[in-house]
């Protein structure tokens, strides 16, 4: 690209076994995004030839890159350093873009530093995960992760400043992040009601095992500033795992 387009979306895959929903999602951005300015990336962590055809040969043509990664949010860090765009989304593969995000691309200024977010839907989501998620921006973060990052729009260099995503946390390097933005006096702007994308199910965060609650345990100790929230998060997480873990 020869400017720094609005947006980039940016699509971490593990490689051919991902080919469907990969072709989903690039069909859906194809289909509601088509007229903006926006680019998109592939990452793929094994060898893929399926996924690199379909990159190939696909409308929007977005470039793919393949080279191992060290898990998810490894991948998302190296999606974000080759970015262009002003900000930055990560899609899953299976994700699509709905209408919303064409009306914010519509409204946005050039990145200013603040956050830009929107809803996120999970129309198949697993017992006891939330099939919406609004957008919101608050204290909330503190007890558990209430901004979706399908719904995030990153300011690339704000992204980039803050070392990308943590991988001390392999399964909430999100949610980490996102604590950090937030008590480090990060802004976010959103409109009500306005939802960016349908997630498909299956995320890794919504398996409510035991290493699951360890790691936000974890994330917790070392990133939360003392005070009450901080002091009580033993008790709420043994709760909320519990009753997480009789619902699946």
């Amino acid at each position: 690209m020869s400017h720094s387009p609005m947006l980039t979306l940016a699509i971490p895959v593990l490689g051919d076994a991902h080919l469907i929903p990969l072709r989903r999602t690039l069909d859906g951005i194809h289909r509601v995004l088509a007229d903006e300015d926006i680019e998109v990336l592939v990452q793929v962590g094994s060898e893929a030839p399926q996924i690199r055809n379909l990159t190939s040969t696909h409308p929007l043509r977005p470039m793919c890159f393949v080279e191992a990664d060290e898990g998810i949010y490894d991948a998302m860090n190296r999606l974000s350093q080759r970015a262009l765009g002003q900000r930055i989304l990560f899609l899953g593969a299976g994700d699509i873009p709905l209408a919303g995000l064409s009306r914010a691309l519509d409204r946005w200024e050039p990145a200013n530093g603040a956050l830009e977010i929107g809803g996120v839907r999970i129309p198949d989501a697993e017992p006891k995960v939330p099939r919406h998620y609004a957008p919101r921006w608050d204290s909330g973060l503190r007890w558990r992760n209430v901004c979706h990052h399908q719904g995030m729009a990153y300011p690339t260099e704000l992204l980039r400043e803050q070392g990308g995503f943590s991988l001390d946390y392999p399964v909430l390097g999100d949610y980490a992040l996102s604590l950090v933005l937030w008590q480090s006096g990060v802004k976010a702007k959103w409109n009500p009601g306005e939802d960016w994308v349908s997630a498909a199910p299956g995320g890794v965060s919504r398996q409510f095992d035991p290493a699951l609650y360890a790691e936000e345990r974890q994330l917790k100790a070392q990133l939360l500033r003392p005070g009450p929230a901080k002091w009580c998060q033993p008790l709420w997480i043994r709760f909320k795992s519990r009753w997480k873990g009789a619902g699946q």
